[in-house]
């Protein structure tokens, strides 16, 4: 007999793959054999997490159809298993799975609209933040701007696509009451996702703006940031963005942490 978590182990993996034989030794039943009880097992495992999925990603279901999208779930299964006791959790990867799921090859916009879901379901759990007061951003002194970092909202995530993720969005919303047509040659999006209070916005941006705050995510500092808007827009209208970002709970803290090449 196996150690015990040798034995775990080898059960995780005939289920994830289907090779019963290597733990069915192990288990006995009565009125039935060891390989039927394991296979009703893994049957409810991978129906289990196929449904986690389904819920973190609607839209790729619409785009791709229920029997695609069941082949593509199960495959992701058993290439990425859940790590997490919580079903919540799991569905991350999913994107960069398909963008080399060879099914999809023909459909390239598939991870992004993933990459867009992902970032939903991760807005919906993040932990809340109270507002940041403007007089505290307003006390710091411009020569402190160089260390000056921005913090964004744990659940903002900022996405960008060559693709109209936006649109391929809105039209598979239930109170969508255009064509339902969107064209892939449109142009592509930049998007912020977050959640304010108890809403989950979408929130399309410029090119100036995505870029501000993809470097305030990343860590640089505010004058790293604005640099990086100006190249994008000489005219970015900085009070008014940052502002505005504060007010909405976008920005949710700052630090003076000076870095040291």
């Amino acid at each position: 007999m196996p150690a015990l978590r040798e034995l775990q182990l080898d059960f995780a993996e005939s289920i994830l793959s289907g090779k019963l034989d290597g733990v069915s030794e192990h288990i006995r039943v009565l009125g039935s054999t060891p390989e039927h009880r394991l296979s009703i097992y893994r049957n409810n495992t991978f129906s289990n997490l196929r449904g986690a999925l389904r819920e973190v990603y609607p839209i790729i279901e619409k785009l791709v159809g229920t029997a695609f999208f069941n082949q593509a779930a199960t495959a992701f299964i058993a290439a990425c298993p859940s790590a997490s006791g919580d079903l919540n959790d799991y569905g991350d990867g999913f994107a960069e799975f398909l963008g080399g799921y060879a099914p999809a090859v023909e459909l390239p916009y598939l991870p992004d609209v993933a990459r867009l879901e992902w970032a939903l379901e991760k807005a919906y759990y993040a932990a809340d933040h109270g507002l940041l007061e403007l007089q505290r951003l307003g006390e710091v002194a411009p020569d402190q701007y160089q260390n000056l970092r921005l913090q964004l909202h744990s659940a903002a995530t900022l996405i960008e696509s060559e693709y109209p993720l936006f649109a391929i969005w809105e039209v598979h919303q239930p109170d969508y009451q255009g064509e339902g047509y969107v064209d892939l040659n449109s142009g592509g999006a930049a998007l912020l996702v977050t959640r304010r209070e108890l809403q989950i916005v979408i929130e399309p941006l410029d090119q100036a703006e995505f870029t501000f705050l993809a470097c305030l995510q990343k860590g640089d500092s505010f004058i790293e940031a604005v640099t990086a808007a100006i190249q994008h827009d000489e005219s970015f209208p900085l009070q008014e963005r940052l502002t505005k970002r504060v007010m909405q709970g976008d920005i949710i803290d700052f630090n003076l942490a000076a870095t040291h090449s």
